[in-house]
């Protein structure tokens, strides 16, 4: 028998949250639309070479690959960041800046979890090229705030960290790049017992053992974090990058997003990606992060070009998770139309004139339909217009 599943990972979106999701998204194009970034749109197949040369925030395994008809590696793009500064680095290359890019669309990955089983999600971002004063990482901090409020969102928390921190801690331990790979690991996990088992074994002073563990433990308000942090500032990298965080919460905190702020001293990312700011953002209602973004130089640098680079993703499953009843809420009005054959042209110009109104019309020859009552309750129309 003709199997009509989908495969493992991937899902149907029906009818409720399409709508949802749709309002969602013209709500951010908006906003980055009125920040004044300009859409780019990106093949859904990209090379493999693209993602394949360290500097990618997604790791080989998670990569869903192909081969093309003349024999290249082909990949389901795993990531919109990345494509979007392959435009800026080539196509885009000889605009003025700071130039700015907005994206919107879906991205593919494999789970690892889950026995290589595909998993499909949308992603919203914005990237900022070619400025690289604090205010980059000001305003992209600023712009995921306004994301939240855009769609209704009130309740959330940006955690903020700096790649400076855990480089400046690794700087002279000389440990195997692949030891301090699984380090990292486990101090972005928060994973005090292996890490502590993991660290007793190294060939490190116990002052350097004591500081990376403590790292996972320099979480919560910024002032606090703050006053602890200054145990591990044991060199100029350390304390540069502690210095800038100092100076990005205290613009947060003009912007009143003080209370919002967790400052996360252990926080990691791709250490080849990013190159100084990161932060991850999460809300009430979300089962995973929301918003996660940060400074990224590398990256254009991997493409040939110096300018700067900042910006971040939203993850839109997620957001529609937080913002669900803020977006029902929104519904128009809707009416169901019921005409029979000989009102039918009466019927549709009464649809038109409520449409150009902002009224949502569904039009239904009463032949059509068995039971009009129920048809409405099921499909929540608000009411229903006879024309019969």
């Amino acid at each position: 028998m003709q199997s009509f599943g989908i495969p493992q990972g991937m899902r149907d979106i029906l009818t409720d949250e399409s709508g949802r999701r749709a309002i969602l998204q013209e709500k951010l194009q908006h906003y980055m639309y009125s920040c004044g970034f300009g859409r780019v749109e990106t093949p859904l197949f990209e090379y493999y070479e693209l993602f394949s040369g360290g500097i990618s925030p997604v790791d080989d395994e998670s990569i869903v690959k192909t081969i093309d008809r003349d024999g290249r590696v082909v990949v389901l793009r795993p990531d919109m960041t990345i494509p979007t500064a392959r435009i800026a680095s080539t196509k885009l290359k000889g605009q003025q800046k700071p130039l700015k890019l907005f994206y919107m669309g879906n991205v593919y990955r494999a789970d690892k979890k889950n026995r290589g089983a595909g998993r499909e999600f949308c992603q919203v971002g914005a990237e900022i090229y070619g400025c690289s004063s604090k205010w980059l990482d000001i305003e992209t901090l600023a712009m995921a705030k306004e994301s939240f409020r855009v769609v209704g969102i009130e309740d959330y928390k940006i955690d903020i960290g700096h790649v400076g921190i855990i480089k400046g801690v690794f700087e002279g331990m000389n440990l195997p790049e692949h030891k301090k790979s699984h380090i990292i690991s486990l101090i972005s996990e928060k994973n005090l017992v292996e890490l502590e088992n993991e660290v007793s074994g190294l060939p490190l002073s116990s002052r350097d053992k004591e500081t990376i563990c403590r790292l996972p433990c320099l979480f919560g308000k910024p002032e606090d974090v703050f006053n602890s942090i200054d145990e591990i500032t044991i060199n100029e990298t350390v304390k540069e990058s502690v210095d800038y965080l100092l100076q990005i919460f205290g613009k947060c905190r003009d912007l009143g997003l003080g209370p919002n702020i967790i400052m996360d001293a252990g926080m990691t990312g791709n250490m080849k990606y990013y190159t100084g700011l990161i932060f991850k953002a999460y809300a009430r209602g979300a089962s995973d992060v929301v918003i996660s973004g940060g400074r990224y130089d590398g990256l254009l640098r991997e493409m040939g070009s110096e300018d700067a680079a900042s910006g971040f993703a939203i993850y839109v499953d997620s957001m529609l998770e937080a913002a669900a009843e803020k977006l029902r809420d929104k519904r128009k009005r809707r009416i169901l139309v019921i005409f029979d054959d000989s009102r039918f042209i009466e019927a549709l110009g009464y649809s038109e004139d409520c449409r150009k109104k902002g009224i949502w019309v569904s039009l239904v020859n009463r032949g059509d339909i068995s039971d009009p009552e129920q048809y409405c309750r099921e499909y929540e129309y608000d009411e229903i217009a006879n024309f019969e």
